[in-house]
């Protein structure tokens, strides 16, 4: 396939990067190979999918104003790339996606909707952050008594990161390899299919 264009039109239009200044945390050569990987992944899904894939982010139909009571995927990740990554890898599905880019912003959101599905990445920037957000939308949606699937996502290959993870209620972990996005996409797609029967959801 064609590579992307890296001009001003493109970054600014998904991006909101102005004069060809990109920030400092983002190489373009690996932002234009990241959405190769979404244009190839989303081919392979479209292969065996029901329906076709779309993305308001892509180009496709509009959205219908959203359903606050519908089941929705929050996407944390402090990098405004890999959050829309997440969101074009998922818009497979039939449910509600909003993304966040810090975990003060995250626990509002959740607070305000209640996810029934939270994906999120554990440097966000640092572990510690993201170890006190994932542990904060455990302890809400317990408060809540509301059922919420969290995943976490790291391209860390640390052994211990996952359990301590797990001990702090993640209900599963994926380590970024080669594969990452259609094993991400399969679990969610175990989870919500699981959901689509729960009378809590």
């Amino acid at each position: 396939m064609a590579l992307v264009d890296l001009d001003d039109e493109f970054l600014e239009l998904f991006f909101n990067i102005t004069n060809s200044k990109a920030p400092a945390n983002v190489d373009l050569l690996d932002l234009k190979r990241q959405l190769i990987e979404i244009v190839d992944t989303l081919k392979e899904l479209n292969k065996n999918a029901k329906k076709p894939i779309i993305s308001k982010a892509l180009g496709g139909d509009e959205l219908v104003e959203e359903d606050l009571s519908s089941p929705a995927i929050l996407v944390v990740d402090d990098l405004g790339v890999i959050t829309y990554q997440l969101k074009v890898l998922l818009s497979k599905f039939d449910v509600d996606i909003d993304c966040s880019q810090e975990i003060y912003d995250a626990v509002n959101k959740y607070k305000k909707r209640k996810y029934q599905y939270v994906v999120m990445d554990l440097f966000i920037p640092t572990e510690r952050e993201g170890f006190i957000l994932l542990t904060e939308l455990k302890k809400l949606a317990n408060s809540y008594d509301k059922k919420t699937i969290i995943g976490v996502i790291t391209a860390s290959p640390r052994k211990e990161i996952e359990q301590q993870c797990r001990s702090r209620g993640a209900d599963f972990f994926l380590e970024k390899n080669n594969d990452w996005q259609n094993q991400l996409c399969n679990i969610m797609d175990d989870y919500i299919n699981a959901g689509k029967d729960d009378d809590d959801w």
